[in-house]
């Protein structure tokens, strides 16, 4: 399968992107995306990419130019429908390529972490709470 990462610059173009990547939002609802959609719009150092196949996005990610040559992934989604067909390791890859990137950094949950273990992260575990509640996150570094 061909695929390219295209930078997305307008709103528009990111709202329609909203049911892909609002896996990445806790209880997402559209108006949540917009507000999320205007504050990456609004920092200089948040870029959003999708990935295309033929004109189809099939994922989306969100990243922070944190510093030089590093980046920390904000949201990183591929549709349901092609999921483990290598879209979500190919945008990784392609920003580092593309970039020169030595480093990438993200958090996660118990439902994705497996998916950075398997593309080479270094992953450490952490508590954290929300609402009250203690949840498991986990750090993921890759370091080139």
């Amino acid at each position: 399968m061909e695929f390219d990462l295209i930078e997305l610059t307008t709103k528009n173009d990111i709202i329609k992107t909203y049911e892909i990547y609002k896996a990445c939002i806790f209880m997402p609802t559209a108006e949540k995306f917009n507000k999320k959609v205007d504050k990456f719009l609004s920092d200089n150092s948040i870029k959003i990419f999708a990935c295309l196949h033929g004109n189809e996005v099939k994922g989306v990610i969100v990243v922070s130019f944190t510093e030089q040559y590093k980046i920390e992934i904000i949201g990183i989604a591929v549709n349901v429908t092609a999921r483990h067909l290598g879209i979500g390791s190919y945008m990784i890859n392609k920003l580092i390529d593309d970039y020169s990137l030595v480093s990438v950094y993200a958090e996660t949950d118990n439902d994705a972490v497996e998916f950075y273990r398997k593309n080479g992260f270094k992953i450490t575990e952490f508590s954290n709470t929300f609402d009250g509640e203690t949840v498991i996150r986990y750090n993921c570094e890759l370091s080139k």
